[in-house]
Protein backbone atom coordinates (compact mmCIF):
# COMPACT_ATOMS: atom_id res chain seq x y z
CA UNK A 1 0.00 0.00 0.00
CA UNK A 2 1.40 3.42 -0.98
CA UNK A 3 2.64 5.63 1.82
CA UNK A 4 0.67 8.79 2.33
CA UNK A 5 2.20 12.26 2.23
CA UNK A 6 2.44 13.97 5.62
CA UNK A 7 1.87 17.75 5.47
CA UNK A 8 4.53 20.07 6.84
CA UNK A 9 3.76 21.82 10.12
CA UNK A 10 4.53 25.16 8.42
CA UNK A 11 1.66 26.08 6.15
CA UNK A 12 2.46 26.46 2.47
CA UNK A 13 0.14 28.02 -0.09
CA UNK A 14 1.61 25.63 -2.64
CA UNK A 15 1.63 22.24 -0.88
CA UNK A 16 -1.10 22.83 1.69
CA UNK A 17 -3.34 25.16 -0.26
CA UNK A 18 -5.09 28.43 0.45
CA UNK A 19 -6.56 28.79 3.93
CA UNK A 20 -10.37 28.67 3.67
CA UNK A 21 -10.53 32.02 5.49
CA UNK A 22 -8.54 33.57 2.60
CA UNK A 23 -10.90 32.33 -0.08
CA UNK A 24 -12.54 35.70 -0.58
CA UNK A 25 -11.80 36.37 -4.25
CA UNK A 26 -14.54 38.16 -6.16
CA UNK A 27 -16.22 35.92 -8.73
CA UNK A 28 -15.35 38.19 -11.66
CA UNK A 29 -11.57 38.24 -11.10
CA UNK A 30 -10.67 34.91 -12.82
CA UNK A 31 -12.47 36.13 -15.95
CA UNK A 32 -9.93 38.91 -16.42
CA UNK A 33 -6.86 36.74 -15.84
CA UNK A 34 -7.85 34.39 -18.66
CA UNK A 35 -9.22 37.18 -20.84
CA UNK A 36 -6.05 39.25 -20.79
CA UNK A 37 -3.94 36.26 -21.80
CA UNK A 38 -5.50 36.23 -25.27
CA UNK A 39 -5.68 39.96 -25.89
CA UNK A 40 -2.75 40.62 -28.17
CA UNK A 41 -1.19 40.48 -31.61
CA UNK A 42 -0.43 36.75 -31.34
CA UNK A 43 -4.17 35.98 -31.12
CA UNK A 44 -4.87 38.31 -34.06
CA UNK A 45 -2.25 36.35 -36.00
CA UNK A 46 -4.29 33.14 -35.63
CA UNK A 47 -7.00 34.62 -37.85
CA UNK A 48 -4.38 35.77 -40.36
CA UNK A 49 -2.97 32.25 -40.52
CA UNK A 50 -6.44 30.76 -41.11
CA UNK A 51 -7.00 33.22 -43.98
CA UNK A 52 -3.59 32.36 -45.39
CA UNK A 53 -4.66 28.71 -45.63
CA UNK A 54 -7.17 29.72 -48.31
CA UNK A 55 -10.26 28.98 -46.24
CA UNK A 56 -13.41 30.81 -47.35
CA UNK A 57 -15.38 33.14 -45.09
CA UNK A 58 -18.13 30.81 -43.89
CA UNK A 59 -15.89 27.75 -43.29
CA UNK A 60 -13.42 30.06 -41.53
CA UNK A 61 -16.19 31.49 -39.36
CA UNK A 62 -17.11 27.94 -38.31
CA UNK A 63 -13.45 27.09 -37.65
CA UNK A 64 -12.90 30.16 -35.46
CA UNK A 65 -16.20 29.78 -33.63
CA UNK A 66 -16.05 26.02 -32.98
CA UNK A 67 -12.30 26.06 -32.32
CA UNK A 68 -12.71 28.78 -29.72
CA UNK A 69 -15.55 26.84 -28.07
CA UNK A 70 -13.80 23.46 -27.99
CA UNK A 71 -10.48 24.92 -26.86
CA UNK A 72 -12.13 26.76 -23.96
CA UNK A 73 -13.89 23.70 -22.56
CA UNK A 74 -10.84 21.99 -21.07
CA UNK A 75 -9.37 24.88 -19.02
CA UNK A 76 -12.87 25.93 -17.90
CA UNK A 77 -13.59 22.38 -16.70
CA UNK A 78 -10.27 22.23 -14.87
CA UNK A 79 -10.84 25.63 -13.23
CA UNK A 80 -13.88 24.28 -11.37
CA UNK A 81 -11.58 22.16 -9.18
CA UNK A 82 -9.73 25.21 -7.79
CA UNK A 83 -12.16 26.47 -5.13
CA UNK A 84 -12.69 22.97 -3.70
CA UNK A 85 -9.05 21.83 -3.64
CA UNK A 86 -7.49 25.21 -2.77
CA UNK A 87 -4.28 24.06 -4.48
CA UNK A 88 -2.27 25.35 -7.41
CA UNK A 89 -2.90 23.48 -10.65
CA UNK A 90 0.28 21.39 -10.59
CA UNK A 91 -0.37 20.36 -6.98
CA UNK A 92 -3.87 19.17 -7.89
CA UNK A 93 -2.10 16.60 -10.05
CA UNK A 94 -0.55 14.88 -7.02
CA UNK A 95 -3.87 13.16 -6.26
CA UNK A 96 -3.91 11.19 -9.51
CA UNK A 97 -0.18 11.17 -10.41
CA UNK A 98 1.39 10.90 -6.96
CA UNK A 99 3.99 13.16 -5.33
CA UNK A 100 6.69 11.81 -7.62
CA UNK A 101 4.53 11.65 -10.73
CA UNK A 102 3.33 15.26 -10.52
CA UNK A 103 6.92 16.56 -10.56
CA UNK A 104 7.34 15.77 -14.25
CA UNK A 105 4.24 17.68 -15.35
CA UNK A 106 5.21 20.57 -13.06
CA UNK A 107 8.68 20.81 -14.60
CA UNK A 108 7.24 20.66 -18.12
CA UNK A 109 4.84 23.45 -17.24
CA UNK A 110 7.69 25.56 -15.83
CA UNK A 111 9.57 25.16 -19.12
CA UNK A 112 6.47 26.17 -21.05
CA UNK A 113 5.87 29.27 -18.91
CA UNK A 114 9.45 30.45 -19.45
CA UNK A 115 9.07 29.81 -23.17
CA UNK A 116 5.91 31.89 -23.38
CA UNK A 117 7.78 34.66 -21.58
CA UNK A 118 10.37 34.65 -24.36
CA UNK A 119 7.80 34.66 -27.17
CA UNK A 120 5.81 37.51 -25.62
CA UNK A 121 8.73 39.69 -24.56
CA UNK A 122 10.75 39.63 -27.77
CA UNK A 123 7.90 41.22 -29.73
CA UNK A 124 6.86 43.60 -26.93
CA UNK A 125 10.39 44.88 -26.39
CA UNK A 126 10.78 45.49 -30.14
CA UNK A 127 7.48 47.39 -30.12
CA UNK A 128 8.65 49.52 -27.17
CA UNK A 129 11.86 50.40 -29.02
CA UNK A 130 9.82 51.45 -32.07
CA UNK A 131 7.35 53.42 -29.96
CA UNK A 132 10.10 55.40 -28.23
CA UNK A 133 11.73 56.07 -31.61
CA UNK A 134 8.49 57.72 -32.79
CA UNK A 135 9.01 60.31 -30.07
CA UNK A 136 12.71 60.69 -30.83
CA UNK A 137 13.96 58.55 -27.94
CA UNK A 138 16.61 55.95 -28.72
CA UNK A 139 16.49 52.86 -26.51
CA UNK A 140 18.59 49.70 -26.90
CA UNK A 141 16.63 46.47 -27.08
CA UNK A 142 18.12 45.15 -23.84
CA UNK A 143 17.03 48.26 -21.93
CA UNK A 144 13.46 48.12 -23.22
CA UNK A 145 13.34 44.42 -22.44
CA UNK A 146 14.68 45.01 -18.94
CA UNK A 147 11.96 47.59 -18.26
CA UNK A 148 9.21 45.20 -19.30
CA UNK A 149 10.67 42.22 -17.41
CA UNK A 150 11.19 44.37 -14.32
CA UNK A 151 7.54 45.45 -14.21
CA UNK A 152 6.36 41.89 -14.85
CA UNK A 153 8.67 40.60 -12.11
CA UNK A 154 7.39 43.05 -9.50
CA UNK A 155 3.79 42.00 -10.19
CA UNK A 156 4.80 38.32 -10.19
CA UNK A 157 6.73 38.60 -6.91
CA UNK A 158 3.81 40.24 -5.13
CA UNK A 159 1.75 37.34 -6.35
CA UNK A 160 -1.81 36.29 -6.86
CA UNK A 161 -3.86 39.25 -5.65
CA UNK A 162 -1.85 41.89 -7.51
CA UNK A 163 -2.02 39.73 -10.65
CA UNK A 164 -5.80 39.49 -10.34
CA UNK A 165 -6.15 43.27 -9.95
CA UNK A 166 -3.66 44.01 -12.73
CA UNK A 167 -5.44 41.62 -15.08
CA UNK A 168 -8.84 43.17 -14.38
CA UNK A 169 -7.90 46.74 -15.23
CA UNK A 170 -5.40 46.05 -18.01
CA UNK A 171 -7.71 43.42 -19.50
CA UNK A 172 -10.56 45.89 -19.78
CA UNK A 173 -8.24 48.54 -21.23
CA UNK A 174 -6.67 46.20 -23.77
CA UNK A 175 -10.04 44.74 -24.71
CA UNK A 176 -11.53 48.16 -25.51
CA UNK A 177 -8.49 49.31 -27.47
CA UNK A 178 -8.19 46.16 -29.56
CA UNK A 179 -11.92 46.27 -30.26
CA UNK A 180 -11.56 49.84 -31.55
CA UNK A 181 -8.51 48.90 -33.60
CA UNK A 182 -10.37 45.95 -35.09
CA UNK A 183 -13.39 48.04 -36.05
CA UNK A 184 -11.13 50.76 -37.49
CA UNK A 185 -9.18 48.20 -39.52
CA UNK A 186 -12.36 46.60 -40.88
CA UNK A 187 -13.77 50.01 -41.75
CA UNK A 188 -10.64 50.77 -43.78
CA UNK A 189 -10.33 47.41 -45.54
CA UNK A 190 -14.00 46.51 -45.79
CA UNK A 191 -15.42 43.05 -45.20
CA UNK A 192 -14.69 40.69 -48.06
CA UNK A 193 -16.66 37.44 -48.00
CA UNK A 194 -13.93 35.32 -49.54
CA UNK A 195 -15.56 32.30 -51.17
CA UNK A 196 -12.23 30.74 -52.13
CA UNK A 197 -12.85 26.99 -52.40
CA UNK A 198 -9.16 26.01 -52.59
CA UNK A 199 -9.01 24.83 -49.00
CA UNK A 200 -9.64 21.11 -48.58
CA UNK A 201 -10.89 19.15 -45.60
CA UNK A 202 -7.34 18.67 -44.33
CA UNK A 203 -6.70 22.44 -44.31
CA UNK A 204 -9.95 23.11 -42.50
CA UNK A 205 -9.22 20.43 -39.89
CA UNK A 206 -5.66 21.75 -39.40
CA UNK A 207 -6.99 25.28 -38.89
CA UNK A 208 -9.59 24.03 -36.41
CA UNK A 209 -6.97 22.14 -34.37
CA UNK A 210 -4.68 25.18 -34.41
CA UNK A 211 -7.39 27.38 -32.89
CA UNK A 212 -8.25 24.72 -30.30
CA UNK A 213 -4.63 24.48 -29.12
CA UNK A 214 -4.45 28.22 -28.40
CA UNK A 215 -6.86 27.97 -25.46
CA UNK A 216 -5.92 24.45 -24.38
CA UNK A 217 -2.55 25.94 -23.41
CA UNK A 218 -4.25 27.73 -20.50
CA UNK A 219 -5.24 24.45 -18.84
CA UNK A 220 -2.07 23.99 -16.70
CA UNK A 221 -2.78 27.42 -15.10
CA UNK A 222 -6.50 26.97 -14.48
CA UNK A 223 -6.69 26.29 -10.73
CA UNK A 224 -3.90 28.79 -9.99
CA UNK A 225 -6.41 31.61 -10.46
CA UNK A 226 -9.64 30.08 -9.14
CA UNK A 227 -8.41 28.55 -5.87
CA UNK A 228 -8.99 31.80 -3.96
CA UNK A 229 -12.70 31.73 -4.80
CA UNK A 230 -14.95 30.71 -1.88
CA UNK A 231 -15.41 26.93 -1.70
CA UNK A 232 -19.17 27.30 -2.11
CA UNK A 233 -18.81 29.13 -5.42
CA UNK A 234 -21.06 27.22 -7.86
CA UNK A 235 -19.15 25.15 -10.42
CA UNK A 236 -21.31 26.68 -13.11
CA UNK A 237 -20.20 30.21 -12.23
CA UNK A 238 -16.50 29.26 -12.31
CA UNK A 239 -16.91 27.44 -15.61
CA UNK A 240 -18.76 30.30 -17.28
CA UNK A 241 -16.22 32.90 -16.12
CA UNK A 242 -13.20 31.03 -17.49
CA UNK A 243 -14.94 29.72 -20.60
CA UNK A 244 -16.38 33.14 -21.43
CA UNK A 245 -13.03 34.88 -21.04
CA UNK A 246 -11.13 32.46 -23.27
CA UNK A 247 -13.86 32.12 -25.87
CA UNK A 248 -14.57 35.83 -26.31
CA UNK A 249 -10.94 36.92 -26.47
CA UNK A 250 -9.86 34.23 -28.92
CA UNK A 251 -12.87 34.35 -31.21
CA UNK A 252 -13.15 38.14 -31.50
CA UNK A 253 -9.45 38.85 -32.07
CA UNK A 254 -8.86 35.94 -34.43
CA UNK A 255 -11.98 36.97 -36.37
CA UNK A 256 -10.57 40.49 -36.73
CA UNK A 257 -7.34 38.88 -37.88
CA UNK A 258 -9.14 36.89 -40.56
CA UNK A 259 -11.06 39.91 -41.87
CA UNK A 260 -7.97 42.12 -42.08
CA UNK A 261 -5.58 39.44 -43.37
CA UNK A 262 -5.45 41.06 -46.83
CA UNK A 263 -3.59 44.02 -45.29
CA UNK A 264 -1.01 41.74 -43.62
CA UNK A 265 1.90 41.09 -45.98
CA UNK A 266 3.79 38.76 -43.65
CA UNK A 267 2.23 36.08 -41.44
CA UNK A 268 4.33 36.77 -38.34
CA UNK A 269 3.60 38.78 -35.19
CA UNK A 270 5.87 41.51 -36.57
CA UNK A 271 3.98 41.43 -39.89
CA UNK A 272 0.65 41.75 -38.11
CA UNK A 273 1.98 44.67 -36.09
CA UNK A 274 3.17 46.49 -39.24
CA UNK A 275 -0.12 45.78 -40.99
CA UNK A 276 -2.15 47.16 -38.08
CA UNK A 277 0.04 50.25 -37.97
CA UNK A 278 -0.71 50.85 -41.64
CA UNK A 279 -4.43 50.35 -41.11
CA UNK A 280 -4.64 52.69 -38.14
CA UNK A 281 -2.66 55.59 -39.63
CA UNK A 282 -2.09 58.37 -37.10
CA UNK A 283 -3.14 55.99 -34.33
CA UNK A 284 -0.23 53.65 -35.15
CA UNK A 285 1.64 54.60 -31.95
CA UNK A 286 -1.33 53.21 -30.03
CA UNK A 287 -0.73 49.82 -31.68
CA UNK A 288 2.93 49.91 -30.68
CA UNK A 289 1.95 50.83 -27.13
CA UNK A 290 -0.55 47.99 -26.89
CA UNK A 291 1.93 45.42 -28.21
CA UNK A 292 4.56 46.64 -25.74
CA UNK A 293 2.13 46.89 -22.84
CA UNK A 294 0.36 43.59 -23.47
CA UNK A 295 3.26 41.43 -22.27
CA UNK A 296 3.13 42.94 -18.76
CA UNK A 297 -0.10 41.33 -17.44
CA UNK A 298 0.36 38.19 -19.56
CA UNK A 299 3.91 37.46 -18.41
CA UNK A 300 3.13 38.39 -14.82
CA UNK A 301 0.71 35.45 -14.93
CA UNK A 302 3.39 33.28 -16.58
CA UNK A 303 6.00 34.20 -13.97
CA UNK A 304 3.67 33.50 -11.07
CA UNK A 305 2.51 30.13 -12.41
CA UNK A 306 6.10 29.27 -13.36
CA UNK A 307 7.05 29.87 -9.72
CA UNK A 308 4.28 27.55 -8.52
CA UNK A 309 5.40 24.90 -11.01
CA UNK A 310 9.09 25.09 -10.13
CA UNK A 311 8.25 24.54 -6.47
CA UNK A 312 5.87 21.69 -7.32
CA UNK A 313 8.66 20.11 -9.36
CA UNK A 314 10.64 19.70 -6.15
CA UNK A 315 12.91 22.74 -6.11
CA UNK A 316 13.31 24.09 -2.58
CA UNK A 317 12.80 27.75 -3.35
CA UNK A 318 10.36 30.34 -2.08
CA UNK A 319 7.71 31.59 -4.49
CA UNK A 320 9.30 35.06 -4.97
CA UNK A 321 12.71 33.50 -5.63
CA UNK A 322 11.16 31.01 -8.04
CA UNK A 323 9.49 33.90 -9.89
CA UNK A 324 12.82 35.70 -10.14
CA UNK A 325 14.57 32.59 -11.50
CA UNK A 326 12.00 32.18 -14.28
CA UNK A 327 11.97 35.87 -15.20
CA UNK A 328 15.78 36.18 -15.28
CA UNK A 329 16.11 33.03 -17.38
CA UNK A 330 13.47 34.32 -19.79
CA UNK A 331 15.30 37.66 -20.00
CA UNK A 332 18.57 35.94 -20.87
CA UNK A 333 16.95 33.81 -23.55
CA UNK A 334 15.31 36.90 -25.06
CA UNK A 335 18.67 38.64 -25.41
CA UNK A 336 20.06 35.75 -27.42
CA UNK A 337 16.88 35.12 -29.36
CA UNK A 338 17.01 35.17 -33.13
CA UNK A 339 14.36 34.57 -35.77
CA UNK A 340 15.39 30.91 -36.01
CA UNK A 341 15.43 30.56 -32.22
CA UNK A 342 11.90 31.94 -31.88
CA UNK A 343 10.68 29.58 -34.60
CA UNK A 344 12.35 26.67 -32.82
CA UNK A 345 10.82 27.64 -29.49
CA UNK A 346 7.34 28.09 -30.90
CA UNK A 347 7.50 24.62 -32.44
CA UNK A 348 8.81 23.26 -29.17
CA UNK A 349 5.92 24.83 -27.26
CA UNK A 350 3.41 23.43 -29.76
CA UNK A 351 4.58 19.96 -28.74
CA UNK A 352 3.38 20.72 -25.22
CA UNK A 353 -0.21 19.98 -26.19
CA UNK A 354 0.88 16.34 -26.33
CA UNK A 355 1.46 16.25 -22.56
CA UNK A 356 -1.27 18.69 -21.54
CA UNK A 357 -4.06 16.59 -23.08
CA UNK A 358 -3.45 13.21 -21.33
CA UNK A 359 -2.45 14.96 -18.10
CA UNK A 360 -5.71 16.94 -18.06
CA UNK A 361 -7.80 13.87 -18.91
CA UNK A 362 -6.36 11.93 -15.97
CA UNK A 363 -6.89 14.78 -13.49
CA UNK A 364 -10.47 15.41 -14.62
CA UNK A 365 -11.40 11.71 -14.56
CA UNK A 366 -9.92 11.38 -11.08
CA UNK A 367 -11.86 14.38 -9.78
CA UNK A 368 -15.23 13.67 -11.33
CA UNK A 369 -15.13 9.93 -10.58
CA UNK A 370 -13.72 9.98 -7.05
CA UNK A 371 -14.41 13.55 -5.85
CA UNK A 372 -13.78 13.96 -2.15
CA UNK A 373 -13.02 10.26 -1.82
CA UNK A 374 -9.97 10.69 -4.06
CA UNK A 375 -8.02 13.12 -1.88
CA UNK A 376 -5.47 10.60 -0.64
CA UNK A 377 -1.99 11.66 -1.80
CA UNK A 378 0.31 8.72 -2.71
CA UNK A 379 3.99 9.45 -2.07
CA UNK A 380 5.27 7.66 -5.18
CA UNK A 381 4.13 7.50 -8.81
CA UNK A 382 0.65 6.12 -9.36
CA UNK A 383 -1.04 4.21 -12.15
CA UNK A 384 -2.28 7.60 -13.37
CA UNK A 385 1.31 8.87 -13.50
CA UNK A 386 2.41 5.87 -15.54
CA UNK A 387 -0.51 6.27 -17.96
CA UNK A 388 0.36 9.96 -18.33
CA UNK A 389 3.99 9.26 -19.27
CA UNK A 390 3.23 6.35 -21.61
CA UNK A 391 0.42 8.11 -23.50
CA UNK A 392 2.45 11.32 -23.83
CA UNK A 393 5.44 9.48 -25.29
CA UNK A 394 3.26 7.50 -27.70
CA UNK A 395 1.38 10.64 -28.74
CA UNK A 396 4.58 12.43 -29.75
CA UNK A 397 6.25 9.32 -31.21
CA UNK A 398 3.31 8.37 -33.42
CA UNK A 399 1.43 11.53 -34.34
CA UNK A 400 3.56 14.64 -33.91
CA UNK A 401 3.43 16.81 -37.06
CA UNK A 402 6.07 19.32 -36.08
CA UNK A 403 9.26 20.58 -37.70
CA UNK A 404 11.15 19.40 -34.62
CA UNK A 405 9.82 15.86 -34.89
CA UNK A 406 7.48 14.05 -37.26
CA UNK A 407 5.66 11.02 -35.85
CA UNK A 408 5.66 7.59 -37.45
CA UNK A 409 1.96 7.77 -38.34
CA UNK A 410 1.84 11.47 -39.17
CA UNK A 411 1.79 10.95 -42.95
CA UNK A 412 -0.84 8.22 -42.62
CA UNK A 413 -3.28 10.73 -41.09
CA UNK A 414 -2.50 13.45 -43.62
CA UNK A 415 0.09 15.33 -41.59
CA UNK A 416 -2.53 16.65 -39.18
CA UNK A 417 -1.35 16.56 -35.55
CA UNK A 418 -4.15 14.61 -33.89
CA UNK A 419 -1.92 13.23 -31.12
CA UNK A 420 -3.18 15.45 -28.28
CA UNK A 421 -6.82 14.60 -29.02
CA UNK A 422 -6.20 10.88 -29.23
CA UNK A 423 -4.04 11.16 -26.10
CA UNK A 424 -6.83 12.87 -24.20
CA UNK A 425 -9.36 10.18 -25.08
CA UNK A 426 -7.03 7.22 -24.54
CA UNK A 427 -5.58 8.47 -21.24
CA UNK A 428 -9.03 9.32 -19.91
CA UNK A 429 -10.57 5.97 -20.84
CA UNK A 430 -7.62 3.90 -19.60
CA UNK A 431 -7.47 5.75 -16.30
CA UNK A 432 -11.23 5.48 -15.85
CA UNK A 433 -11.02 1.72 -16.44
CA UNK A 434 -8.12 1.47 -13.97
CA UNK A 435 -10.12 3.28 -11.28
CA UNK A 436 -13.14 1.05 -11.82
CA UNK A 437 -10.99 -2.10 -11.79
CA UNK A 438 -9.28 -1.03 -8.56
CA UNK A 439 -12.63 -0.23 -6.95
CA UNK A 440 -14.06 -3.57 -8.01
CA UNK A 441 -11.19 -5.45 -6.32
CA UNK A 442 -11.84 -3.79 -2.96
Amino acid sequence: MAKLHMENTQHSLITDGVDPHDQTLAADKPFWVFFVGNIGVATWLMGVVVAGMGIGFYPALCVLLLGSIVGSLLPASMAMIGPMMRLSQMEVGRLSLGLVGKKLSAFLNWMGAVGYDVSNNVLSAAALVSLLAVFGVSSPFWVSLAVLVGIQLVIGIYGHHLIQDTSKYTGALLGVFFLLIGLTAIHKTGVVLNDNKSANAKDILSAFLLIVVVNVGSTPYACDYTRYLPQKTPHKKVFIAVFGALFLSLFVLSFFGYLTAAAISEQTPEGVMKGLQGLTGIFAPVVLFLVAFNSIPVNAVNDNSAAYSLMSAGFKLSRPVSAIVGAVLGYGLCLFASASFIEFFENFLFLFAHWIAPWAAIILVHWFVLGRAGRVVPSNITMGGIIFVVVTVLSVWLFSANTLYTGLLSDAVGGVDIGPYIGFIVAGLVYYAALRFTKAKR
